[in-house]
């Protein structure tokens, strides 16, 4: 990881789980860290905790789902720190509904769960490649996925679109990969993190099971377990590039 130090890292979905696990670690190994959430307070929170860390982290508000918001966001990135080296797509949303209803709350959460798992990924990593390739030096973008991404879980409400734009997240990583070797940006190398249930607020907040003990009788691992992963991804060397890393706890079924 001391490659790393002293580099730039932007991570969404930062405010809590998964995203407040991995900028602590970053932090913890000197990356200057700017964490995107629509809460920026707790990533503030986050940081006033850290300030003994060797890296710093700094808080942006940002919904990444809202483009102009994402642009000005990347813009303010581009003038304060001119360029980055790793990016996290961590953000996601899961509410539980079916694709038949046809209510408008439905369809809110539809979108929402396809603007954010997918469209915002999408429009954000355009973003900080535009940013990595400023830097000449080597870059990762890692992506985080789901198991949901690879399989379709049968019988479960958090199935609906969910599994579908982790799907797409599957594609995109692999064709972002093929076309910045084709464009001759083979020194920015990217990953695909694909976790199995952990235990986090957007599975909470998302009700995919229907009490605590539901969720304690279920395998499940925790963010920092994910975090961890993230920083073996980054320890590979720069000639290697994990394209897929899965990560399930022990007793996961399928």
């Amino acid at each position: 990881m001391d490659k790393w130090r002293g580099k730039i890292a932007v991570v969404s979905g930062a405010s809590s789980g998964i995203g407040a696990a991995i900028i602590k670690d970053l932090a913890k190994h000197g990356v200057t860290v700017i964490g995107l959430a629509r809460r920026s307070e707790k990533v503030e929170e986050i940081s006033a905790a850290s300030s003994h860390l060797d890296g710093k982290i700094f808080a942006k508000k940002c919904d990444i789902s809202d483009q102009k918001s994402l642009k000005e966001t990347f813009e303010w990135i581009e003038e304060k720190f001119s360029f980055i080296h790793i990016l996290i797509n961590n953000a996601g949303v899961l509410h539980k509904l079916s694709v038949l209803d046809t209510s408008d709350d439905a369809t809110d959460k539809i979108n929402s769960v396809i603007n954010t798992n997918f469209t915002a990924v999408v429009h954000c990593t355009r973003e900080g490649i535009r940013l990595m390739r400023k830097s000449e030096d080597f870059s990762i973008v890692i992506n985080i996925n789901s198991i949901a991404g690879h399989s379709v879980y049968s019988g479960l409400h958090i199935s609906n679109v969910y599994s579908p734009t982790k799907h797409a997240l599957t594609a995109f990583s692999e064709i972002l990969r093929q076309e910045l070797v084709v464009s001759g940006s083979e020194k920015i190398r990217v990953s695909n993190l694909s976790p199995g249930v952990v235990r986090t607020e957007i599975m909470v907040r998302g009700k995919a099971f229907k009490s605590d003990e539901d969720y304690n009788d279920v395998p499940h691992i925790n963010s920092e377990d994910i975090s961890n992963g993230v920083l073996y991804l980054l320890s590979t060397p720069y000639n290697v590039n994990v394209t897929q890393l899965t990560i399930k706890p022990v007793g996961e079924r399928k």
